[in-house]
């Protein structure tokens, strides 16, 4: 009779595995859809800023197009999108209040407070960020700090704050590691038993609460690709609790919804890679992305016409334009590369900085609906 039981067990054990084994590995329903080798034309950008200096990242909010630089005189450099010239350069580089030792814009979220000013939250160093009331720092041409809050390091995780509130976040851990003690250092390494990435959000004074995304590990063809498959830039809609979640080195888009997780998604493009299969190493997929009311745009590096570029040294990507819920709306090559990107909705131009800190603006208006 035990050993009845026990092969019951065994067996049921089994079972569970296999079923679990059987399912997708991505948890979230997932389109397959087809966005490669859509462009049919090429869009030519026009010189709006010649070397702006250290320019690392971009993002549009009002009126307002803000640079950040890695220039220690202004690590934040503000344009009118009217007149495309400056009006303001703020976030001097130093250890008082209101500057910082090194300025990193991670996700490049903006919103308003509850004065109408315009906040953006800019990473200090590694592990505080500072919103910096732009409203307040051009009416006074200094750099004003509207709050200062302590976070996870952005070298392990970066932070998104779910209702513009400082308090309540959603983190993207990218390597999960453990502590192992080893005579008087703490060796930080990866477990090799889990998924290397977590997902979570958490409220002050709460414990974290983890959104499962995978089931289990991806299988890699090498060692050293075991985070790989996971990398992503993570982006957040302007109004919305909406994340995107855009893969680097793998063909989706991942849409996690943070007030009705029924409402989560992702798209893949059909006949890749997927998450059940075994990842190799092909190259970059998605990398740059701009977040719009009505529109994601993200470039793209594994169409036809990439690749061809690639081979003579160029990497020209395509410009997709996808909807909130995952339909792509238009495609376009684009005439030179580009590190750096950001939406006018106004105006609807398209800012982009080149390899040489140059900014391009790309003219959509009736190219888009």
């Amino acid at each position: 009779m035990r050993k009845a039981v026990q092969y019951l067990c065994v067996a049921m054990v089994a079972s569970l595995m296999f079923s679990c084994s059987s399912k997708p590995n991505l948890m979230l329903p997932t389109r397959q859809v087809d966005y490669r080798n859509k462009s049919e034309i090429t869009i030519k950008g026009r010189l709006v800023i010649n070397d702006v200096l250290g320019a690392e990242r971009m993002m549009v909010f009002d009126t307002l197009l803000m640079v950040t630089c890695n220039n220690p005189a202004s690590q934040l450099m503000v344009y009118s999108t009217n007149t495309l010239q400056p009006i303001g350069g703020f976030c001097t580089r130093g250890r008082a209040g209101n500057e910082f030792l090194r300025l990193y814009s991670t996700t490049e979220q903006r919103y308003y407070d509850e004065n109408h000013h315009v906040i953006v939250p800019l990473v200090d160093y590694m592990d505080v960020i500072k919103e910096v009331d732009v409203t307040e720092s051009l009416n006074e041409q200094r750099t004003v700090i509207k709050k200062t809050t302590d976070i996870m390091p952005f070298v392990d995780a970066i932070t998104v704050f779910i209702d513009n509130d400082t308090d309540n976040r959603f983190l993207y851990e990218h390597a999960v590691t453990t502590i192992r003690e080893e005579g008087n250092n703490r060796i930080h390494e990866l477990d090799q038993t889990r998924i290397p990435v977590r997902i979570s959000t958490q409220k002050a004074g709460d414990e974290m609460q983890e959104i499962p995304l995978f089931r289990r590990k991806v299988d890699v063809s090498d060692e050293h690709y075991v985070v790989m498959p996971y990398a992503a830039l993570i982006k957040k809609h302007p109004q919305r609790n909406l994340i995107v979640y855009e893969c680097l080195n793998m063909d989706y888009l991942l849409f996690i919804d943070l007030d009705d997780n029924e409402k989560s998604f992702a798209i893949h493009q059909k006949g890749s890679t997927t998450f059940d299969d075994t990842y190799i190493d092909s190259g970059e997929y998605f990398i740059g992305c701009a977040t719009a009311t009505d529109y994601l745009f993200v470039l793209y590096y594994h169409g036809d016409y990439t690749l061809k570029n690639k081979d003579s040294g160029q990497m020209l990507p395509e410009l997709l334009a996808f909807d909130w819920t995952g339909n792509l709306i238009k495609s376009f090559k684009m005439d030179r590369e580009i590190f750096g990107l950001a939406y006018d909705e106004l105006h609807k131009i398209l800012f982009c900085l080149n390899t040489t800190e140059d900014l391009y603006a790309y003219d959509l208006n009736g190219m888009i609906p």
